[in-house]
């Protein structure tokens, strides 16, 4: 949305050289509200906040005369019965647009799991058209009604009616219910098994939330068409798009750490290489994330080259309140290495730990995608403070 205040022939102020209305113009602000809903909608545009690429969820809250005693309860919702449904669909292969959000009800989903015709005709029964899975767990006994696509595939699992203390539990013990089924078909058939959203409601009041995936912003080509030719900046800049171009939030976690990590070491190694030589080699400064909201959004404006106003989703995933005036070397000792050191050790290096996490719990998943917009502004601080003649050279430090 351009500004009354910016003309936009003039150069644009993030210091690109390019005019306004070719560059930040062309930044659509994000957030934007689709008000009232008909009754019978299936699907709307959304303004999405907070960083591409980090889950977020829309509520959908029904009104009720004031005499009605359903409009005292909670927007979150209160305990009662609840029914998750959870969408597929083939990875790389959206089922919406960009910025399109729509409810289950319009959605068929998608997947390679083949249920019935013309897909897949189990033997003796030619007019199936779904599946019940049952699942017993540490939340009692659960049961998803699978439906298919007109292709046939598996496309969405409806829980029968869950029990819950709001919407937010009712996800989490769906999601912990279902999950491990999904594991093992995956293990068993070999073929993903992606979750392209999930809508919880609430069924005494038709409330709901929707759990999606914040797309990432349109930018102008505004960046010099060349390559930079030094090792560790190549490296790093492969991991990077590595981490973006995955939709796991535990490989982005895994992904940027590695950049953190690696930029540390080689901040030691050249320390070594200077007293060895006996030349000054000055300490990096102290890296501290910034405190009130005016900072956040004036520290953000310096690492990202093209970027939308920032909403204010945006700037506590980017920068939460727990870690506000925190040095990085006390976030990434105490908060972000005790999580990789559970994620890779258990996956990767010592063949006796226990498995510490489970991607079949929600809220492991959800605690360490909650991070990675920070971990994100970590290893961008740092490569504009070691890489400062290659990495948004043009932004002033």
């Amino acid at each position: 949305m351009m500004s009354e205040a910016n003309d936009g022939s003039a150069p644009c102020s993030c210091g690109s050289g390019v005019e306004y209305r070719r560059c930040h113009g062309t930044i659509v602000d994000p957030v934007r509200s689709p008000g009232n809903l008909p009754l019978n909608a299936t699907e709307f545009k959304a303004g999405l906040a907070g960083f591409p690429g980090q889950l977020q969820q829309l509520h959908v809250v029904n009104q009720f005369p004031n005499d009605d005693p359903r409009s005292s309860v909670p927007s979150g919702g209160a305990p009662g019965m609840y029914e998750v449904v959870f969408v597929l669909k083939r990875p790389g292969f959206p089922l919406v647009g960009e910025r399109q959000v729509s409810f289950s009800s319009g959605l068929s989903g998608d997947s390679h799991l083949a249920i019935c015709p013309p897909a897949y005709t189990p033997p003796g029964s030619e007019d199936v058209d779904r599946i019940v899975l049952q699942s017993i767990g540490d939340d009692g006994p659960f049961e998803f009604i699978g439906t298919a696509n007109e292709s046939g595939f598996l496309g969405k699992l409806t829980s029968r009616p869950i029990r819950a203390r709001d919407r937010f539990h009712a996800e989490e013990i769906a999601f912990r219910a279902l999950a491990p089924s999904l594991s093992e078909f995956s293990l068993q058939l070999d073929i993903p098994l992606e979750i392209a959203q999930i809508e919880t409601k609430d069924l005494s009041t038709e409330s709901c939330h929707v759990t999606i995936t914040v797309p990432f912003f349109d930018v102008p080509m505004i960046v010099a068409p060349l390559s930079r030719t030094e090792p560790d900046f190549r490296g790093i800049a492969s991991l990077y798009r590595e981490a973006l171009n995955s939709n796991s939030p535990v490989y982005q976690f895994l992904c940027l750490f590695k950049i953190i990590e690696a930029l540390r070491a080689r901040r030691k190694k050249l320390q070594r290489a200077a007293k060895a030589a006996n030349l000054n080699h000055s300490a990096s400064l102290s890296e501290v994330f910034p405190t009130a909201y005016h900072d956040i959004r004036t520290w953000l404006d310096k690492l990202f080259y093209v970027r939308p106003e920032w909403s204010l989703p945006a700037l506590d995933s980017a920068v939460p309140l727990e870690v506000r005036g925190r040095l990085f070397d006390e976030v990434i000792g105490e908060l972000l290495n005790p999580i990789r050191v559970n994620i890779a050790h258990a996956l990767f290096e010592d063949t006796g730990r226990e498995l510490a996490i489970s991607y079949d719990e929600l809220p492991d998943t959800r605690k360490i995608a909650r991070l990675v917009p920070m971990i994100k502004c970590i290893a961008r601080r740092m490569m504009k403070t070691d890489f400062g003649d290659a990495f948004l050279a043009h932004i002033p430090d």
